[in-house]
Order: structure tokens, then C-alpha cells, then sequence
């Protein structure tokens, strides 16, 4: 249970600077006039979180794993569908990295 815990504290991590800075280019975007998006992922059911930035996306996931961690109990679901966040969250952030810094 430590090592998946573990594992899944290392993806927060690297995340969360990934996502402070796309936030940050988001912010400069906006400011030049770009980025009018309502949600960084529409209709998504992954999330109940709903934002034109990362960070919310990235807490909700933190969250879940702070229940598993705190009750050190998870069910399938629940860890299946942090794994699911989790990945999202980096394909979409390589994404935006990508087009970004075309």
C-alpha cells in the first residue's frame, strides 16, 4: 500500500509545477487577449471540478488520495479512477506544453 501511495505522490508532484506553470501561461494568454475557454476539460465526468485552469483539477485528485492515504483503505473504483485522473491530466498538459511552445 506504501509503495502505491508513494507512486502516486510522485505523480503529484511532477504535476503540480507542470500545472502551476501552464496556469501561468494561461493567466499571460488571457491577459493578451486569448484563452477564453470556460473549462480546461468540457464534459468530462472524470472531474466534479469545473475550471479554465489546472490546479483545481490537480487538488481534486490530491484529495482522493489524501481519503486513501488517511483511511489506508481504497476500493478498485476509487483508485482506478484516480489512475484515469492522473493520466489526463498529464497527456493534457503535454498537450498544451506542446502547442504552447510551437
Amino acid at each position: 500500500m506504501d509503495t502505491l501511495l508513494n507512486q502516486l505522490d510522485d505523480n503529484l508532484k511532477e504535476l503540480y509545477r507542470k500545472a502551476l506553470d501552464a496556469d501561468a501561461m494561461l493567466d499571460n494568454l488571457q491577459q493578451q487577449g486569448h484563452g477564453k475557454h470556460q473549462r480546461i476539460f468540457a464534459d468530462n465526468t472524470l472531474f466534479q471540478a469545473s475550471s479554465n485552469r489546472f490546479m483545481p483539477y490537480l487538488a481534486e485528485t490530491a484529495e482522493q488520495i489524501a481519503a486513501i492515504r488517511q483511511s489506508q483503505q481504497f476500493n478498485t473504483a476509487t483508485l482506478e479512477r484516480v489512475v484515469k485522473q492522473l493520466k489526463q491530466l498529464h497527456q493534457t498538459l503535454a498537450t498544451f506544453r506542446a502547442v504552447i511552445t510551437k
